[in-house]
């Protein structure tokens, strides 16, 4: 009986090396690929509050939604803007070839020097209506309405990171309960090996524990893909891809009884939730712009003054002193004429006095001012007459446009108010249910905790009893499967009480941890900043 037991013991022997060294072939180039990882990576530590402060720099669907605040805060400065007037100024600069002039058939006669002109216009106007008076409160109400919405949505990353957080501490928790059931494994291996090897046990018997040992490493390695995940899913969250670099995950989550009332984290959250708060600013957002829908029934003020002048000068300098001396002699015949005719009339003529024709002489001094006088392009300007315009005007029909948009901007105003009353609704609820929740797992922690605790006695029993041939093989791994749903059961019952807290904390509003509970000294603080 004992040389079949050594056979047998020589057999699983046999088997067990076989086993190992495929295993070790198989896992080697993984093994070397992890080694080689390990040595190039950089550990780094990460807290929960380092984590938050991650993700609010850099996760995108956060920074998406803050980018709005910039586009908020110059609607706001657009607002105010309106009630200055608007200033426009321009300029230009022709050139006009010397020739026949036409416009369509007509012939405005032949041009004999080139020109160059220049103008510059400066104009102001003022408009005041009721879009300008309304558009201010309207413009800062959607400022408000858009700030109290990314305090909402960081409020809402904050959470998200924090379960995330917590997950990745689960799952690597739940590594170091596969690593240590996979040592206990071992050592019951060895237990029943030394008892097959003295031929107190049957050879299957190892067997058994040797299925337990492979199922103990599947374990630990299904334990290690979801810790890996997990900590995926978190830079997910964190916006930020770290690599090859290993994360430790160093913020510790303490167990404590909660003791707060129903009634108080209700008027916590019906105080200052963000989600509350968004759909408040909304709501005044959206009264702001039933206000400005209704201003189009006003009539508008309108101002306006325009400052001008321009420049013409001629390139063809004989063809500007010919002009001017043209324009003289025509002028000195006239006066002469009518000298003549004054002097030939008995009595002269009415209300005409005779005129010193020599002021028409023309000189070549005249025409060396004229030159100088055509000498303007392209900023000696001439300044042409201000004008100021004051216009009012009453819009009296406008296809029911107006009606239209009022009926618009008051149903989104209801709309507005419809939703802060149902978030009002959902917060009670979610406070209430959170809270039986925090406190149930919180009974569940005790309990798990005394199952634990006894199923380790009930292992270290049966292993004692096993080694002396007390019990059976069977007793034994009941024992340790016992004490492995025992340690998981107890692992969960931890991390579900963290995690209700996190989802009560998001009901309410605030962080509800007593001051360094987590290993962080910013905590116990109203999360919305109040």
């Amino acid at each position: 009986m004992r040389d079949d037991g050594v056979k047998v013991q020589a057999a699983d022997n046999l088997i067990d090396g076989v086993r190992r060294r495929w295993i070790a072939g198989a896992l080697f180039p993984l093994t070397l690929l992890a080694v080689r990882g390990i040595e190039a990576q950089e550990v780094r530590s990460l807290s929960l509050s380092e984590a938050v402060e991650i993700a609010v720099r850099n996760n995108p669907v956060y920074l998406s939604r803050a980018n709005d605040q910039a586009a908020a805060d110059w609607q706001a400065r657009e607002a105010y803007g309106s009630l200055l007037p608007s200033l426009n100024a321009n300029a230009n600069a022709a050139y006009t070839e010397a020739g026949v002039q036409r416009i369509g058939t007509l012939d405005f006669g032949a041009q004999s020097t080139d020109w160059y002109s220049s103008n510059y216009g400066l104009s102001l106007n003022w408009t005041l209506d009721g879009n300008t008076l309304f558009g201010i409160p309207s413009a800062r109400a959607n400022q408000d309405a858009t700030e109290a919405g990314i305090q909402w949505e960081e409020f809402r990353l904050e959470q998200t990171v924090t379960l995330q957080y917590m997950a990745a501490l689960r799952a690597r928790d739940a590594v170091r309960v596969s690593r240590e059931q996979l040592e206990r494994a071992e050592q019951n291996l060895q237990i029943v090996r030394s008892r097959v090897s003295s031929g107190a046990a049957a050879g299957v018997e190892a067997t058994q524990a040797e299925v337990t040992r492979g199922r103990a490493e599947v374990a630990l390695l299904r334990a290690e893909r979801d810790a890996r995940a997990e900590l995926l899913r978190l830079q997910e969250q964190l916006g930020v891809t770290v690599g090859t670099e290993e994360v430790e995950l160093v913020s510790e989550f303490e167990i404590f009884e909660p003791a707060w009332q129903t009634d108080d984290l209700i008027a916590w959250a019906m105080a200052s939730h963000p989600s509350l708060r968004s759909a408040r600013a909304t709501e005044a957002s959206q009264q702001a712009q039933v206000r400005q829908a209704w201003s189009q029934y006003l009539p508008t003020l309108n101002l306006t003054t325009t400052l001008s002048g321009n420049a013409l000068q001629a390139l063809n300098e004989d063809f500007v002193v010919s002009s001017v001396e043209e324009s003289f002699n025509s002028q000195l015949g006239n006066c002469q004429r009518l000298n003549a005719i004054d002097a030939g009339i008995a009595g002269g003529l009415p209300n005409y006095q005779q005129q010193d024709c020599s002021q028409f002489i023309y000189s070549d001094a005249i025409g060396q001012q004229a030159l100088a006088a055509n000498d303007v392009f392209p900023f000696d300007f001439t300044r042409n007459p201000v004008t100021l315009r004051l216009g009012v005007s009453l819009p009296i029909f406008t296809g029911f446009s107006r009606q239209r948009q009022l009926e618009q901007a008051e149903a989104q105003a209801q709309d507005a108010a419809y939703d802060l009353r149902a978030e009002e609704l959902r917060l009670r609820t979610a406070v209430t249910q959170a809270l039986y929740d925090v406190r149930a797992s919180h009974q569940s922690v005790a309990i798990e905790e005394r199952n634990l605790e006894l199923a380790q006695a009930q292992l270290e029993t049966a292993r004692q009893r096993y080694a002396v041939g007390a019990t059976s093989i069977l007793d034994l791994q009941d024992a340790e499967t016992s004490l492995s749903t025992a340690e998981r059961d107890y692992l969960d019952a931890r991390y579900n009480f963290h995690q209700s807290l996190v989802v009560l904390e998001a009901a309410t509003g605030r962080t509800l941890r007593p001051r360094g509970i987590d290993g962080n000294s910013s905590v116990d603080r109203d999360v919305t900043g109040g």
